[in-house]
């Protein structure tokens, strides 16, 4: 008994060190292990006891948060892709309901039936969540206290307001649901609830656990600083109610109140249309740890008054959207340039000094995001393939730790020639012109350095000098055993030439120094690319042929996944759509509560004006109904329904598309998805929604939906498509853009089959695309594969984040074996440097394209091993023995 006492106690002893210091002697505690404590003290069955300040996190744990004035002026690179898709929508659900609620603010019965109603509120969150599985965990519109005006409770008079009332939908965990015969999460569920109703409903207390985000926008109840924190916004709108013709010639102008627009240089972050929370616990609702973006609704209150001169515009709602705290990427590199703070967690990388820390995406809390890179001057062992893996570092033990992980030093480095460019100056090498230079250089070796005394001609064959590279030579140089030669002008006379055999136009196509992976064809081709998206502009786009106008789907490589985020703003809109055309009636009511209506033409405006306002990127959305589908409130039928919002030249514009005299159903994009689903729909995912609502509009409990679970059928977002690259010359964008397309659906007349209904657009430009040069197999369509200039002997390329769609946006890093040279502060070759020096050497100029490689690791002294020495004489003696 003794013995297992004294086990244990050993096992626990154990057990803390572990958790304290980490998995071995070297891992100290440090902030990370601060933080994962926090993390793992709280979980929904012990939230409840738990005080505010135990389910709150330090606000300096998640850096680089989008702002909304650097969006276009800062460089982001992947690991922040899902917080800035969280901000933009944010700000997409903000401007809907400010545009809706003033667009519909009529002391009108039944404009006031129109606004959105419980279930359009319900289906919006729920869509949010369920179109974007691994970036918006929950969605939220929390209205004030007393700014909720209902039109959906039979038994509550017009002008009449709910005290609480906050539609949320998270992420279902429905591996254990009785339907999930896999027992897998499929993150196709999603839970809503109104969190004003029930017990513990008072959002607004300070007491209240979960209301990071209530603080930073209400109570709204002074005016004093409207005209700083409302900012008005304008929309032309042109109306169609005739196929072919438009209401009105002119645009129709309307004016309305949303979040604020701060100036570029704005730092105060109540000036900002979106703000983020620090990282909480939601206790009670999705029992994690998440982070939020907040973004005010802006109305006019009171909404219903003969005392029109007591409205203002005030902040009657906010949207909060969540993403699970353990899915943000931390820097634990130190604090520095690439690494701003203030950060909590950074500094907590284990490379060594003779190493660089560089973060690596996809880890959330996790140790292990970065790899460690040697420095400059520095190189790795011969039989490491560069860098160290963080992920490795943090599971060495000590005596792996202690012995590896480290770099040794480059000698010998050179120092790249910089020649100073003089207009007229004709460098070494060969000329244009006719006219051939022969080259005079010395070269001479100095202290183990290859010098190279460089000399150069002007027109008026006046010797110009630059000094010679390398450290000075204290011995005088051994004169030169031959004559010296000079330069001599020999003019070219043209001679006829054979032709060309077939064998030998394949052979100087060869490449001799370069890897064969280089493809000429393919460089011409680029270039072509390049030229004619400068060709094509909107002032001469009418007299272009629509071959030029077009480009093969192949310059669109990437799309896919840089613009991910634009694309999954339709399919949140498919998916609304969906879900709202499959589970409500017009006629349908619950007894005291009413049914979901129709879909109002304002309604579908708004949607699409708020995809526009809400992403820089996008530059046109549109809703495209399918013949005889859109149904008015009075039942009518419209032949055509296609809003379309754009921007140009700063403002925002929407139309209805079936004004036009063409008509979009017979356009290629939309032709091509309806021919896809038209007829088959067998391929599409069920989505599920988990509705709790309020049991009476006091709120006193939360009930089940008569309908629970609601389902509906909808795409994924590989069910849409991208098209190729366009240039549209509508009058509106006149850009070259990319457009994502994906279906929507309803009911057929008896309400049992699916049915394709319309498309959702986004146009996304085609200069806000990174392209990717490096060599990719023969079956990948990228346009631009296989025409980066590394030399891929001794370096291997990689794309370089941050350069949109232009030539040279990809790095040359060495490769395994293989040292950097050169003594300029870097480890790795900058693509636009070896495509400048390449174009200067195609020119006769002096260039420096020949040095930009890596060359082979060689260790720079003889080093004693005892154990070699030991393993050599052990060999020996059994070698004598045997």
């Amino acid at each position: 008994m003794e013995l297992a006492d004294y086990l244990v106690r050993i096992f626990v002893l154990i057990l803390f060190v572990s958790v304290e210091c980490g998995r071995y002697e070297w891992m100290t505690y440090d902030h990370f292990d601060e933080m994962e404590g926090i993390y793992n003290s709280v979980d929904g069955d012990s939230c409840r006891a738990k005080s505010k300040p135990d389910m709150e996190m330090r606000d300096d744990l998640v850096t680089m948060i989008p702002r909304y004035n650097t969006l276009r002026s800062m460089t982001w690179y992947k690991n922040r892709t899902m917080l800035i898709h969280l901000h933009n929508m944010a700000l997409n659900r903000a401007f809907f309901f400010s545009y809706i609620y003033q667009k519909l603010n009529e002391t009108n019965v039944k404009v006031f039936q129109t606004q959105p109603n419980w279930m359009y509120m319900y289906f919006s969150v729920g869509a949010d969540v369920n179109a974007n599985p691994y970036g918006i965990n929950a969605s939220a519109i929390i209205f004030d206290f007393n700014c909720t005006y209902t039109n959906w409770f039979v038994s509550v008079p017009f002008n009449t307001t709910l005290q609480y009332f906050g539609p949320k939908a998270w992420r279902w965990e429905d591996y254990n649901d009785q339907d999930n015969f896999l027992r897998e999460p499929t993150r196709k569920v999603a839970a809503i609830k109104d969190i004003g109703s029930g017990y513990n409903n008072n959002y607004t207390d300070p007491s209240y656990k979960m209301n990071n985000w209530y603080n930073k926008w209400m109570p709204d109840t002074v005016g004093d600083v409207d005209s700083l924190t409302k900012y008005t916004y304008n929309v032309g709108l042109k109306y169609s109610n005739t196929t072919g013709y438009f209401m009105t010639e002119d645009f129709q102008s309307f004016t309305f109140f949303g979040p604020p627009q701060p100036g570029q240089q704005e730092k105060d972050e109540r000036m900002l249309p979106v703000t983020f929370t620090k990282p909480y616990f939601d206790c009670g609702v999705s029992d994690k740890w998440v982070v939020s973006a907040t973004s005010p609704v802006v109305e006019f209150m009171p909404r219903y008054s003969n005392f029109t001169h007591l409205r203002r515009p005030r902040t009657v709602a906010v949207i909060v959207m969540d993403i699970d705290w353990d899915m943000i990427d931390f820097n634990s590199c130190p604090v520095s340039v690439g690494n701003p703070g203030p950060s909590y967690l950074s500094g907590i990388s284990r490379c060594k000094p003779t190493t660089g820390c560089k973060h690596k995406s996809g880890y959330g809390f996790m140790r292990g995001g970065y790899v460690c890179v040697c420095r400059p001057g520095k190189r790795y062992p011969i039989y490491i393939d560069p860098p160290y893996q963080g992920d490795n570092i943090e599971q060495a033990t000590d005596e792996e730790y202690e012995n590896g992980f480290d770099c040794t030093t480059v000698d010998y480095r050179q120092v790249l020639p910089v020649v100073d460019t003089l207009e007229g100056t004709v460098i070494e090498g060969a000329g244009s012109g006719g006219i051939q230079f022969k080259r005079d250089t010395s070269h001479i070796r100095r202290t183990g350095f290859i010098s190279r005394t460089l000399k150069s001609f002007n027109d008026t064959g006046e010797e110009l000098k630059f000094r010679s590279f390398g450290p000075e030579n204290k011995q005088p140089s051994r004169p030169r055993q031959y004559p010296p030669r000079r330069v001599k002008y020999v003019i070219r006379q043209p001679k006829p030439k054979p032709p060309k055999t077939p064998a030998q136009k394949l052979k100087l196509l060869s490449r001799k120094k370069r890897a064969f992976t280089y493809d000429y064809v393919a460089f011409e081709k680029m270039m072509k690319i390049f030229r004619q998206k400068a060709a094509v502009t909107a002032s001469n786009c009418h007299q272009m042929s629509d071959a030029t106008k077009s480009m093969p789907g192949s310059v669109a490589y990437g799309v896919n996944s840089q613009m991910e985020s634009e694309g999954r703003t339709a399919l949140r809109l498919a998916h609304f759509l969906s879900n709202f055309l499959q589970n409500t009636s017009p006629d349908e009511n619950f007894g005291n509560l009413l049914g979901g209506g129709r879909l109002n033409i304002e309604h579908v405006f708004g949607e699409v004006i708020a995809n526009v306002m809400g992403n820089y990127q996008i530059r046109s959305s549109g809703v495209f109904f399918d013949t005889n589908q859109f149904i008015n409130p009075d039942e009518s039928v419209r032949e055509y329904f296609g809003p379309l919002a754009y921007k140009k030249d700063g403002g925002y514009y929407a139309i209805d598309t079936a004004g036009l005299p063409k008509s979009y159903v017979h356009e290629d994009w939309y032709m091509a998805v309806k021919s896809r689903w038209q007829s088959n729909t067998v391929q599409l995912k069920t989505f599920k929604l988990r509705p709790m609502i309020r049991s009476d509009p006091k709120g006193t409990s939360s009930i089940r939906f008569e309908h629970f679970p609601l389902s509906y059928k909808a795409p994924e977002y590989s069910d849409g498509y991208w098209t190729n690259p366009r240039f549209k010359c509508d009058g509106r964008v006149d850009e070259w853009v990319m457009t994502y397309v994906v279906p929507f659906f309803g009911l057929d007349g008896i309400r049992k089959r699916t049915k394709f209904q319309g498309v959702v657009t986004v146009d996304v430009p085609l200069g806000a695309l990174e392209i990717n040069q490096c060599p990719q197999p023969f079956h990948v369509a990228n346009a631009f594969k296989n025409t980066a200039r590394c030399d891929l002997e001794s370096t291997k390329c990689k794309p370089q984040e941050g350069f949109k769609f232009m030539r040279g946006s990809y790095r040359c890093d060495c490769k395994e074996g293989y040292e950097y040279m050169h003594n300029d502060g870097k480890f790795w070759i900058e693509g636009s440097l070896v495509e400048i020096e390449y174009e200067k050497k195609m020119k006769g100029l002096f260039s420096r394209f020949d040095d930009l490689r890596c060359r082979i690791s060689g260790g720079s002294t003889i080093t004693y091993s005892l154990f070699l020495t030991l393993n050599f004489i052990l060999v020996s003696l059994l070698h004598f023995i045997l």
